[in-house]
């Protein structure tokens, strides 16, 4: 049969895409930015701003500090910046063994940080790489003038520039209903967010100020007039803190008010001072304690009565001291003198001293409360005591060993929630700065009169050999946002780590 001849079928037509957009070069992926710097001792949380920087902070050259978040080697570049400009200013070029390190520290020239908001960052130039890598932005409000500006006028005690007024310096049980009622007048350098700390008596009331320019009108009412108690003598006045923490030079000048509302109370205490009456100068003291004194009739206070004496103490910037110590009557109507350890007076110097007591009586009769005295205590303020290394005579740390222990003394107000920086800080060239920094609250471990006691170990000890770091710490209390060189810095002790470099 023959064979059926057939044609090979054409080849189907080929099948073509719709054309495409032309693909642009795959761009390498930008660089993460790097973390953003870090400024030891400033104020958070500031609204607006990532930190603040306060005048105890800036009256220096401002210490910044770079957390190591690359590979780094020998020979890579460090520049502090503004931002976005990246105009610089400082810089550190790694030497060997600089690479092992995990922070840096930078010392800006305080010319380079003037008030207002900052924008600082900073870029690593690494070896071997033509563009550099580049951290985010930190912002910053620097702000060194002082609400209430300076004072001029040393005639009085408190800051002439700071004035208010009251409806009433007298206060009685029918007119406590309707409180007492303080104008707080504007002063230089004021600030919308500004806060008064009105102090009637031991009460704090924390208020914005309400507007540049206006005066804030605070009330006192009928509540708070009982809380803050009886006296002939309460003094009240006030301080402003601003938004980074600055606060003014010194509290206002303070008015005396009498507030009678407990008839059945006792005669407050009285203090025993060659003053004038509502004043303790603690010069005049001369490092003795302050006599205080507690009388009653002997109709009321009999013979083994005791007086439960409380003394507060009220630092210039906020907080308070309270001290405690129980005396008993000998003799009925005899006065008992009792005195208040100088270190209590001491803290207080700037601000003021209460006095009040518990009469605790015998033979199941009811308790007797007394009214409250205050003075002003005048003279310079306490500073606290540089720390130091223990058991190294001369501030001389030489040979380094593996720890060393640091003191930090004992101050009168101290609270377990204090935080307290410890800190050795040496500036070895125009912008680079050696640093050791630990921060750690007090805590509950340490009595009351105890220094705290913290150690540094040989590889951050090894940092500053052959050098003269000043040894010092910074506190901060939970209590109050003001801080100033005078009350929350230490004095600084220069401290020679291992052998001088020739």
């Amino acid at each position: 049969m023959p064979t059926k001849n057939t044609k090979p079928s054409p080849a189907a037509p080929k099948k073509t895409s719709p054309a495409k957009e032309p693909v642009a070069p795959k761009q390498a992926s930008e660089p993460e930015p790097l973390d953003r710097l870090i400024i030891p001792g400033m104020t958070i949380p500031v609204a607006g701003y990532d930190g603040g920087i306060p005048q105890w902070l800036a009256s220096f050259d401002l210490t910044v500090q770079v957390d190591k978040n690359w590979f780094a080697q020998p020979g890579d570049i460090i520049n502090i910046v503004t931002m976005p400009d990246l105009k610089p200013l400082a810089t550190k070029k790694l030497e060997s063994g600089d690479e092992h390190n995990n922070t840096f520290f930078f010392a800006i020239d305080k010319v380079h940080i003037p008030d207002g908001e900052i924008r600082l960052g900073y870029e690593v130039h690494l070896v071997g790489d033509p563009i550099p890598q580049v951290s985010n932005t930190l912002s910053v409000l620097v702000k060194t003038d002082l609400p209430g500006g300076k004072d001029d006028d040393h005639t009085v005690p408190g800051h002439s520039e700071l004035k208010f007024s009251l409806s009433t310096r007298t206060v009685y049980p029918p007119d406590a209903n309707r409180g007492v009622t303080a104008i707080i007048e504007p002063y230089p350098n004021m600030d919308r967010r500004d806060m008064i700390h009105f102090m009637w008596a031991g009460l704090t009331i924390v208020q914005q100020v309400a507007g540049v320019g206006l005066p804030t009108v605070i009330l006192i009412n009928h509540a708070q007039l009982v809380d803050a108690g009886d006296g002939s003598d309460l003094l009240v006045g006030f301080f402003v803190v601003d938004i980074v923490g600055n606060a003014s030079e010194l509290r206002s000048r303070d008015l005396t008010v009498l507030v009678d509302l407990d008839s059945s109370k006792l005669d407050a205490p009285a203090f025993i001072t060659d003053d004038p009456i509502g004043y303790i100068d603690i010069e005049r003291l001369n490092g003795e304690g302050l006599e205080t004194e507690c009388y009653t009739r002997a109709n009321i206070g009999s013979a083994g009565d005791i007086y439960d004496i409380t003394v507060r103490a009220y630092p210039p910037l906020g907080g308070v001291i309270v001290h405690r110590a129980f005396k008993p009557i000998e003799r009925a109507g005899v006065p008992v003198i009792y005195q208040v350890p100088h270190s209590v007076v001491r803290a207080a110097g700037g601000g003021k001293l209460e006095a009040s007591f518990i009469l605790r009586r015998l033979n199941d009769r009811p308790d007797l409360f007394s009214k409250k005295t205050f003075a002003q205590v005048v003279g310079s303020i306490v500073r606290l005591k540089e720390p130091y290394f223990e058991g190294y005579l001369g501030h001389k740390v030489n040979p380094i060993p593996n720890s060393a222990v640091v003191v930090i003394p004992w101050y009168e107000w101290r609270k377990p929630t204090d935080n307290l920086t410890l800190i050795l800080r040496y500036v070895k060239s125009q912008h680079e700065v050696i640093l050791h920094a630990e921060s750690r609250p007090v805590g509950s471990t340490w009595p009351s009169g105890s220094p705290v006691k913290r150690l540094i170990y040989r590889e951050n000890l090894e940092k500053f050999e052959g050098y003269t770091p000043q040894l010092y710490y910074v506190y901060e209390s939970t209590e109050t946002r003001a801080r100033s060189v005078d009350l929350n810095e230490s004095l600084r002790q220069e401290v020679e780590i291992g052998v001088p470099k020739s």
